[in-house]
């Protein structure tokens, strides 16, 4: 039983303890513990949580990325997914900052990579859980981390001009590998299409090129007048070339008797005479056409005194043609056989009306197989507009001035290129004016500034001898032009376009280089539709230039620049090749720099190196524009990378 005494007691210490403040600090930290271990244990997996959410967003964005750069068609093919999630592991090993496994959502593989909701994009997915530390005390076991990404290329209006060697050491795999680097171009840019409302236009040009190339046919559509042989006037349709011409032996057959003075008669016979076409047309190696119904083209009245007898005499000519050796049957009198020309006219008529007798005064000659004395070799010209028209398939094929039988060619489009300087060489560093050649924009306007065709089956070297000839790219270039697909199934899709591409012939770059910037300018031959974009905004351009080989410009193989040793353009007929070869690799620095002038990127693919060397460095853009790919899945790879970089390849979430 408590006494009183004791009850006392006990109540003072109670009454002690409520009192004494002395141990609220040790009660309230241990009321405290709970809450501060949530605080402190929910940051600390917050914080890490925070931390693997960040890294796993980067790896998505990483795996999107390289997806899409991987990508060589609309749809995200097998490999593509494969190198997005490699991508992806890179940057997120699998229990990063302690997370679990990943386990498929909803039926779904995760991470996944897969094709966007818009065309040609790559959509990322990633979801997974990390353990808690301290908050675990309240039950929370696991957090949630999740990232999702897309990847697009954001590409705007772009015009891009491919200058492509399609040279001889380009032959077997190599040109199979260069189509097909084309086509991963252009399914990696795309189509684009502006058509007023949509924000992409992308257009492709191409110019294949070896020692020549072939833009004949492009510049006689856009213009004739552009040409020597187009303009449709006789004096600027001229064009000289070393080659070579016939002479002709003249005779002269019995006149007959002259005609009395009361003697009215007309010739209806045949008979070869004198006459400009003779004269100026196989005189000058050109053809002469077929037969035709001759016509009156003037009658001029003469008068005259002799011995004081007034006379008057009328004249009547005729227009005259010739046997070209058809199948139609010569009329009577003509000689010669189907191999050789054999140039006639209408006998002139002569009418005497007073008793003085008036002999006929007309030269008489023939050609034809007896009378042909031979070839004079040396610069001469040619009227070049049958030739130059030839182009287009519906008009006839041109009489080769150099052979008197029946011989025709058809111009397959490769030129020789307006007027230069021949003083450029490897000191050089800016274009003289004189340098048409290395003119992007000069509209032409007389023959210093127009371009010539390249006629390979008139240029001779030497006697009997026809000069050695660069090949002329079967391929011929292009404008720039919008394409919906790659291959849609014509004849004039890129597909078709590609697979015409031949390694033939041997390398100038500076040809490449020089219409490569014509076909892109905006300001020179084609600037009505470089200029312009349908939706009004600026547009991007780039020149791509792809080359697996060095100079080869021989000295004495007609060319662009016809035939140095004999010509003399480039330089003194007596340069080596060496000595050439400086020349023009001086020449295609001076267009490198020309064309960066002219606010166009220009990108270099070194093919078959593994290093790209200084001349092709230099004509890129700066040392990330310059590329070299040893094989054809470098080639590939190095188009691609291309394609990707002008169109801007970005996240869009």
């Amino acid at each position: 039983m408590v006494t009183k005494n004791e009850m006392k007691s006990q109540k003072s210490f109670l009454q002690r303890l409520r009192s004494d403040t002395t141990g609220n600090t040790m009660a309230m930290a241990a009321a405290a513990l709970f809450p501060i271990a949530g605080l402190i244990g929910g940051g600390v997996d917050i914080g890490r949580g925070y931390m693997a959410k960040a890294r796993l967003q980067q790896a998505c964005d990483a795996g999107a990325l390289a997806g899409r750069r991987s990508m060589t068609g609309d749809t995200m093919s097998a490999s593509d997914k494969a190198q997005a999630r490699t991508l992806f592991d890179f940057n997120f090993p699998e229990g990063t900052f302690g997370t679990d496994p990943f386990q498929q959502v909803g039926g779904q593989d995760n991470p996944r990579f897969v094709d966007g909701a818009d065309p040609r994009t790559v959509y990322g997915y990633a979801e997974t859980t990390i353990p808690t530390t301290l908050m675990k005390i309240f039950g929370n076991d696991t957090m949630t981390v999740k990232a999702s990404c897309t990847s697009q290329l954001d590409v705007g209006n772009v015009d891009i001009m491919m200058v492509l060697d399609v040279t001889g050491s380009m032959g077997g795999s190599r040109i199979q590998g260069l189509r097909e680097a084309v086509e991963d171009f252009y399914t990696t840019l795309g189509p684009g299409g502006a058509d007023g409302s949509s924000l992409n236009q992308i257009r492709y040009g191409f110019v294949p090129y070896s020692a020549n190339v072939n833009v004949g046919e492009l510049l006689y559509n856009e213009d004739p007048t552009w040409l020597v042989g187009g303009t449709g006037d006789e004096a600027d349709d001229r064009w000289s070339y070393q080659t070579r011409r016939s002479t002709w032996e003249i005779s002269t057959p019995e006149l007959g008797d002259p005609k009395s003075s009361d003697e009215v008669e007309t010739f209806e016979t045949w008979t070869f005479l004198d006459g400009p076409e003779c004269v100026s047309g196989y005189g000058n190696n050109e053809g002469v056409p077929g037969w035709f119904n001759p016509a009156n083209s003037n009658n001029p009245i003469v008068t005259s005194t002799d011995n004081g007898v007034e006379t008057t005499i009328v004249t009547t000519e005729y227009d005259y043609e010739s046997w070209n050796g058809s199948t139609d049957a010569p009329p009577a009198g003509a000689v010669g056989s189907s191999f050789w020309e054999d140039c006639v006219r209408k006998v002139t008529t002569t009418t005497d009306v007073y008793d003085t007798p008036v002999p006929e005064t007309v030269d008489v000659w023939e050609t034809g197989a007896d009378n042909f004395a031979g070839w004079e070799y040396g610069r001469f010209s040619h009227d070049v507009s049958a030739y130059v028209a030839s182009i287009d398939p519906s008009n006839p094929e041109a009489q080769r001035p150099t052979w008197n039988g029946l011989r025709t060619d058809r111009w397959d489009g490769c030129i020789e290129e307006r007027d230069t300087d021949s003083s450029i060489d490897a000191a050089t560093t800016a274009i003289p004016a004189g340098a048409l050649d290395l003119d992007i924009d000069t509209i032409p306007s007389d023959t210093a500034s127009r371009w010539r065709p390249h006629w390979p089956e008139i240029k001779y070297e030497g006697v009997n001898n026809l000069a050695s000839s660069a090949a002329c790219p079967s391929a011929k270039s292009r404008r720039l032009a919008e394409y919906a697909s790659f291959d849609d199934g014509t004849a004039n899709d890129l597909q078709s376009y590609v697979d015409s591409f031949v390694a033939s012939g041997t390398t100038n770059h500076t040809i490449g280089m020089i219409w490569g910037a014509r076909l892109l300018s905006a300001e020179g031959l084609f600037s009505a539709v470089n200029s312009n974009s349908g939706n009004g905004f600026p547009i991007g351009r780039h020149l791509v230039f792809m080359t697996d080989g060095t100079l080869n410009v021989k000295e004495d193989a007609y060319n662009v620049y016809g035939l140095n040793i004999l010509d003399g353009r480039v330089g003194p007929t007596t340069l080596s090749e060496t000595e050439i070869e400086a020349r023009q690799a001086q020449r295609f620095q001076l267009m490198c720099d020309a064309v960066k002038l002219k606010n166009t990127t220009v990108w270099v693919v070194q093919f078959g190196v593994t290093s790209v060397t200084t001349n092709m460095a230099n004509c890129a853009t700066s040392p990330d524009h310059a590329a070299a790919a040893s094989d054809n899945a470098a080639l590939k790879a190095a188009f691609s990378n291309i394609a990707q970089t002008i169109g801007g390849l970005r996240l869009s979430q």
